[in-house]
């Protein structure tokens, strides 16, 4: 006996062979029951994938009708989803509707007739069916000219003698089946009809869930975002449009349409956009009554300002631009410099053995910019008005224009998420708040981008279908549109507006020019010479009336004294005029005083900023050597030479710390007022080349400086002249930057007429801001803020010399590109 009670003597060992059996693996009936439970949300995820799956048919219009009161042999409730696509031959439905989970959506990705990209890619919508309802009645009718390149010869034969198909299954023998899947049959029936109507038509009987359809807000709500809010709402010409509509309970429903032609009867300017083979085309119209609103702005702003008087020289019209972009050069920089920093993202190909453009594929696109102005929308009605378009008040058009607002993202017509209204993914607030006033904001933008469903397969949704997946595809898209095109669109803008501001007004000058030099406003002369010559002429027929004595009369006498005192009131008023203009120029003068001083700050300030990335990397280093040493120390290590080495490399760092601030020290305050002797070639050699901090900034980047001429000497403050120079250096450095192999700075000094000019390889001067350069706040750079050329005028006439553009010299880009400092 042992310690489990058993009689080892009693136990006898049988051999016998091993059996082997193999047995099917089954699945119980109610797994379908189960799995809509667990993959089908709620109803409306399940009328989603019923909508996918007619869209995948090629279909253009899907009705659905639900009737929650009707009573059917199958329980009380009907649903009906009819639309006219391609339909199913017997083995499409026979094989492939009756098999849950198949592999043809991913062997045949683009549906046959208007190659879209398919959608319904799990095999869901059997199982939304079950979902919806009790008993299904499916009556398809294929259009074989369509599908025969996908279908069996069998299917095309068997179409020829039965033209329409019936298949019914009641999904309650599944719940109440205790036996395997496919015990449950579905019945299939085919017949032959003279006028058969194409498409698939389902019919679900006895609503599973009725209350669900209670018509209340939040059902339209969800209506409207989650079944309408699929669909590309904007009516335009297209053989393939998609149109969904729903009743419920004999209440009509339909996704509001968004009419392209009233938007763009409503726009101030209108965009169009194609990419094709790498090929980007950009065409931005400028409406004329866009023009005429930003002319009528600037003549109003310049009457405020005592410009009463102005001529337009010649008419302004609409404005037509058409932009084509290569993504395969490496030139976008040179057309347009702030799109410089942009890069797009490399993919390597492994078939290939080459790294290539991650090209997300083509896609095109509309964008509807309109001013929310009420003016804008007068004009705006009585355009619709006068092109017989049905509209009485603005009111409706501003419930148009809020209905329409957005940019919406779109593969063949069904939206991506969550790109549309109130989700700003062009970037339009943030560039807003970078650059110059614009007429591109979240609330004056309309549009969408429409995808191409077959050669953009490389941008993939996220798995919660929320959103594109950002891989090296899908930034290389955001890129294109947002930080291509709509900054392309947003600075066009910005271009056509500076128009309608005035150029520099110079002292002596008659008139003040616009920008574009098309409007001119006649300037006020100093009339003080005028009234005087005036009053003298007063004066002295006064006095010829009083010497004469011409009449004796009192009267006379009385008003002749009258005139004599007006005349002296006048003299005085006229002194006091002339002390008073003398008070304003002190005053204006104490503030350009001011104002230099800052400008002055503010010049220093860019240099120190381009200097700050040196600091903080000679304090990262300083802090490695330190702990490394101390490390050394700290462990008792007999390792001399590297904590020497430590030590040496710390010294190191500290010896160019000290150059930076050598470097700045001239440009403190307490520095600003001595003025020394200045060897202009010698102060530039030792500011750009050798160990200087700008120099060393210049090795880096691989550009070669270059000061070249005979010297000459002014007397100026040092701090001064070093952040002028500076100030045109990093500009140079900035751009020269795309110049390709040969990267060079150059300083020429002409000491018989005291000029320096400063130039580099890079593209030049933008042929958009050569008139206006010198102007605040004007820059091609993505992120600049157009001070730094300001900054060089108004310090360098605080001096009593000028710079100007070249204008005189063009290089291999078509652009002038030299400075010249003229020194007196």
């Amino acid at each position: 006996m042992d310690e489990f009670g058993n009689n080892n003597d009693l136990v006898q060992l049988v051999e016998t062979d091993p059996i082997e059996e193999e047995h099917g693996v089954s699945v119980a009936a109610r797994i379908i029951y189960q799995l809509g439970e667990q993959l089908i949300s709620d109803e409306f995820v399940a009328l989603a994938e019923l909508i996918k799956n007619s869209y995948d048919a090629d279909c253009t219009s899907v009705k659905i009708n639900i009737n929650t009161t009707v009573k059917t042999p199958h329980g009380q409730g009907r649903i009906v989803i009819e639309d006219n696509g391609n339909g199913m031959t017997k083995s499409l439905m026979t094989q492939n509707f009756l098999r849950i989970s198949t592999s043809f959506k991913k062997n045949f990705k683009y549906s046959p007739h208007f190659n879209r990209r398919t959608l319904g890619e799990k095999g869901l919508g059997r199982l939304s069916i079950q979902r919806l309802g009790n008993y299904l009645s499916l009556v398809t009718t294929p259009r074989i000219e369509r599908i025969q390149g996908i279908v069996s010869e069998e299917d095309v034969e068997f179409s020829k003698k039965y033209n329409q198909y019936k298949l019914e299954i009641n999904w309650n023998e599944f719940k109440e089946s205790e036996g395997d899947l496919s015990s449950i049959k579905a019945k299939c029936s085919y017949l032959f009809t003279d006028s058969p109507r194409y498409g698939t038509k389902i019919i679900i009987e006895g609503i599973r869930n009725l209350d669900f359809w209670y018509i209340n807000r939040k059902l339209q709500t969800r209506i409207n975002t989650e079944i309408f809010g699929m669909v590309n709402p904007f009516v335009q010409n297209n053989k393939q449009r998609f149109q969904v509509n729903i009743e419920i309970d004999g209440i009509p429903f339909s996704n509001s349409k968004i009419d392209e032609n009233v938007l763009d009867k409503m726009s101030d300017i209108m965009v169009e956009f194609f990419l094709e083979n790498k090929i980007l085309k950009i065409n931005l119209l400028f409406k004329k009554r866009y023009i005429d609103r930003l002319l009528k702005d600037f003549i109003n702003r310049m009457i405020d300002r005592g410009f009463t008087k102005h001529k337009i020289k010649e008419e302004y019209f609409g404005k037509d631009e058409k932009i084509v972009i290569d993504l395969e050069t490496d030139e976008l920089g040179i057309e347009f410099p702030y799109l410089k920093e942009i890069k797009l993202q490399k993919h390597y190909d492994t078939k290939k053995g080459i790294e290539e453009l991650a090209y997300p594929g083509d896609f095109k696109g509309k964008l509807f910019i309109s001013d929310q102005s009420g003016e804008a929308y007068n004009e705006s009605l009585l355009l619709l008005q006068q092109n017989n378009m049905a509209f009485k008040t603005i009111k409706e058009l501003k419930s148009i224009w809020q209905a329409a607002v957005g940019v919406y993202l779109f593969r063949n017509d069904f939206r991506i998420f969550p790109y549309g209204p109130d989700y700003d993914w062009l970037g339009v607030t943030t560039r807003s708040q970078r650059l110059k006033a614009n007429a591109l904001k979240e609330h004056t933008i309309s549009g969408y981008v429409q995808l191409d469903s077959i050669s953009s397969e490389k941008l993939t949704e996220q798995t919660n279908r929320f959103g594109l997946i950002e891989d090296e595809y899908g930034k290389n898209f955001f890129t294109l549109v947002r930080s291509i095109i709509a900054e392309i669109v947003t600075r066009q803008d910005i271009k056509l507006r500076a128009n309608f501001n005035v150029q520099e007004i110079k002292e002596n000058s008659t008139k003040v020019e616009s920008i574009d030099k098309n409007i001119i406003f006649e300037r006020l002369t100093n009339r003080v010479e005028l009234k005087q010559n005036i009053l003298s002429h007063v004066k002295q027929v006064t006095n010829d009336l009083s010497e004469k004595g011409v009449s004796n009369d009192n009267t006379f006498q009385i008003k002749l004294k009258e005139i004599e005192g007006k005349i002296s009131q006048l003299e005085k008023l006229n002194e006091e005029d002339e002390e008073e203009r003398k008070q304003e120029n002190f005053t204006i003068n104490q503030r350009i005083i001011d104002l230099q001083a800052l400008v002055g700050l503010a010049g220093q300030g860019m240099i120190v900023e381009s200097l700050t990335h040196e600091l903080h990397r000679i304090e990262s280093n300083i802090r490695y050597y330190a702990k490394n040493s101390k490390d050394i120390i700290m462990k008792n290590d007999d390792n001399k030479d590297e904590l020497l080495d430590y030590q040496d490399s710390i010294i190191q760092e500290v010896v160019y710390l000290q150059q930076q601030l050598e470097h700045l020290e001239p440009t403190y305050k307490k520095n600003s007022l001595i003025l020394e002797s200045i060897e202009i070639t010698k102060l530039l050699k030792n500011l750009y080349i050798g160990n200087n901090p700008m120099a060393k900034k210049a090795s880096m980047n691989k550009v070669s400086v270059n000061v070249i001429g005979n010297d000459f000497v002014i007397a100026a403050n040092k701090g001064l002249l070093i952040t002028i120079f500076d100030n045109l250096f990093l500009n140079s450095l900035y751009w020269v930057s795309m110049a390709g192999e040969e990267k060079k700075i150059i300083f020429e000094i002409d000491d018989l007429n005291k000029t320096v000019v400063v130039y580099d390889s890079g593209p030049g001067v933008h042929r958009d801001i050569e008139d206006i350069l010198f102007q605040p706040y004007e820059s091609m750079k993505q992120d600049g803020r157009g001070l730094g050329l300001y900054i060089v005028k108004e310090l360098i006439s605080s001096i009593n010399a000028t710079i100007f553009l070249d204008k005189t010299n063009k290089n291999k880009f078509g652009n002038y590109y030299k400075f010249i400092l003229a020194f007196k």
